[in-house]
């Protein structure tokens, strides 16, 4: 970083932990209120919103109903960086009370395997706080995936954050190679993989009854290691977190490279709409998830 990023990233560290000496109650007052605020002025994600619920969940909701959930929805995302600081700083032993993990025996059933373990999740719940949940879940080494910051100051923060309980973070940027090799020696990766993706890289599939294009990336990558794909989310419930492990997704071949693709993407797609359903409201519904649109030749 330059001097002046340097003295950035003081700042915005400085600030962090004195928000973070703050009570949690407070912290979550006030990002309600950033929530409520971000709700009225952001008319393009509150619509992208608004859209995403009702084609999830058609004819479920009222105009009214609909609103209120996504009110709620703004506030828990609000919410997620007053969290993020509110832990940072504080060690596990102060943090462990708050969590709680179940499902754990699907974790360590595709352990035992030795193929390496790909963390299937998603943005559900305070995503952020998964890196810290390896403690809970008892992962002795976690790496995850993720897209760098362009403000150097704020990714140089974000990675001290994420990575000071163990968690080590790969950037997208010719991350395929690392990623094979730590497989190969039976590591565990954590992916999240809910977001819309381009006809050059996707596939389509089927998402709350519509068609998504979804990252056919994943698939290729569990068709080349046979590694084990397990789905895990994290919810908040109260002051707490739980965080849940699935059963394992376990791999399809058809013979047909293409199928082979195809089919096992949708299951990745099920699975994750399986974990939204579960706690909708504390789901990330500002992404566009259909944006890319089916192709019609007419």
């Amino acid at each position: 970083m330059t001097a002046k990023e340097t003295i950035a990233y003081q700042l915005i560290r400085q600030v962090f932990f004195l928000l973070g000496m703050l009570p949690r109650g407070v912290l979550h007052f006030f990002s309600d209120i950033l929530g409520l605020v971000w709700y009225k002025i952001d008319k393009r994600h509150r619509t992208v919103a608004l859209e995403n619920i009702q084609t999830a969940y058609p004819g479920k909701f009222s105009h009214f109903e609909a609103e209120r959930l996504t009110k709620t929805i703004f506030k828990n995302i609000a919410g997620i960086p007053f969290e993020v600081i509110w832990f940072y700083g504080k060690s596990w032993k102060t943090l462990a009370p708050y969590f709680s993990v179940k499902g754990r025996r699907y974790f360590e059933n595709a352990q035992k395997k030795g193929r390496g373990i790909i963390l299937l999740t998603c943005h559900m719940g305070n995503f952020e706080l998964l890196v810290a949940a390896q403690q809970a879940a008892g992962i002795k080494k976690l790496y995850a995936i993720y897209r760098k910051f362009d403000f150097l100051p704020l990714e140089h923060l974000m990675l001290e954050m994420r990575q000071r309980f163990g968690t080590v973070m790969i950037s997208t940027g010719g991350a395929a190679r690392k990623i094979d090799k730590i497989l190969h020696h039976g590591g565990v990766v954590a992916t999240l993989f809910d977001q819309n993706a381009g006809w050059y890289n996707g596939v389509v599939t089927d998402f709350f009854g519509r068609p998504a294009c979804s990252k056919n990336s994943l698939a290729k990558l569990v068709l080349k290691s046979s590694a084990s794909v397990v789905p895990v989310f994290m919810v908040k419930q109260n002051a707490r977190y739980v965080v849940e492990f699935l059963p394992e997704i376990f791999l399809q071949r058809t013979g047909c490279p293409i199928k082979d693709i195809e089919i096992n993407t949708q299951n990745y797609v099920t699975a994750v709409e399986s974990i939204v359903r579960q706690c909708p409201e504390q789901y990330f519904w500002v992404h566009n998830r259909w944006k890319t649109k089916p192709f019609s030749p007419i």
